[in-house]
């Protein structure tokens, strides 16, 4: 019996030992609304335990958890912010240990890519940090993708990172770079915003992204114009990812070849669907199949 219990007291440390080490290793950047994953398992179990939490253990830093988050740190004396920062990490004797790491290429390029998209706000150093956990989150999170904050191949196709841009730094050119990758991308692009609309109309859409990467309002690379926030619907509704024809393949390599039917434009629109006010204030030039097109 008693060398049962002893058993049992052993199981219970080395458990209890390895809950800890695989605590302090997790991810240990700022919980906000919107964080999603273990640690903010973590903090719902906590708070839950403590009576402060009364929703599910998702991994969702959402709308009770905010909630339960303000009122430990109401409690506890704490900066009532709804943000699991340092002091309520402590509070909560969560570790404070964040990942650092070497550095990596393709974490650059990444970087890069997503500072210039406006996802990212941290140094283009090359290390996984917080602030590229973060970026990169939102980034999966807006594009459809996986929400797990790996650059995985998924992740990186969307980044328009290809095996042979990860070996090198990513250059973004005033006038894009003219290589299979862009031009895939392109066609992605084309398709999901144009499929149906007559061919020229097709090539004007590509011709678009192509003015927007000369423009100095934009970012000034294929993937950064395509994927900035709020650009274009099929990048929000994921019609992006549908499998380009040919027909879209050939517009792409058209409009990247100098063709542009829209003479400049920067701006199209579909006026049967669009919902932005702001669209509206723009001067119509030219109209083809049902886009219209704007050049300021």
């Amino acid at each position: 019996m008693r060398k049962n219990t002893i058993i049992v007291c052993i199981t219970l440390m080395v458990s209890f030992l390895i809950s800890i080490v695989c605590i302090d290793i997790i991810y240990a950047g700022t919980l906000s609304w919107g964080s999603y994953g273990e640690e903010v398992k973590i903090v719902q179990t906590k708070l839950k335990n403590w009576g402060y939490y009364e929703g599910q253990i998702d991994g969702v830093f959402g709308k009770k958890t905010y909630q339960a988050v303000v009122k430990f740190q109401r409690k506890n004396r704490l900066i009532v912010d709804g943000k699991v920062g340092s002091q309520t990490r402590r509070a909560l004797g969560m570790p404070q240990k964040t990942i650092t790491g070497q550095y990596n290429e393709t974490v650059k390029i990444s970087q890069k890519k997503l500072k210039q998209w406006g996802y990212y706000i941290g140094a283009v150093d090359g290390i996984y940090g917080p602030y590229t956990y973060e970026a990169v989150i939102k980034f999966q999170r807006k594009n459809g993708l996986k929400v797990d904050g790996i650059i995985g191949s998924d992740t990186k196709r969307a980044l328009g990172i290809s095996e042979k841009t990860d070996k090198k730094a990513y250059m973004a050119t005033s006038r894009g770079v003219s290589t299979k990758d862009d031009i895939n991308l392109l066609a992605m692009a084309i398709y999901g915003e144009s499929r149906g609309e007559p061919y020229t109309g097709q090539v004007a859409v590509g011709a678009v992204i192509l003015n927007r990467v000369k423009h100095p309002s934009f970012p000034n690379s294929i993937a950064g114009a395509i994927f900035q926030p709020g650009a274009f619907t099929a990048v929000d509704d994921g019609q992006i990812y549908l499998r380009p024809n040919e027909q879209a393949y050939k517009a792409a390599k058209d409009a990247m070849n100098g063709w542009d039917p829209t003479g400049g434009a920067i701006y199209y629109w579909n006026p049967a669907k669009a919902t932005s006010k702001w669209i509206w204030t723009r001067e119509v030039t030219l109209k083809i199949g049902k886009h219209w097109f704007a050049h300021e």
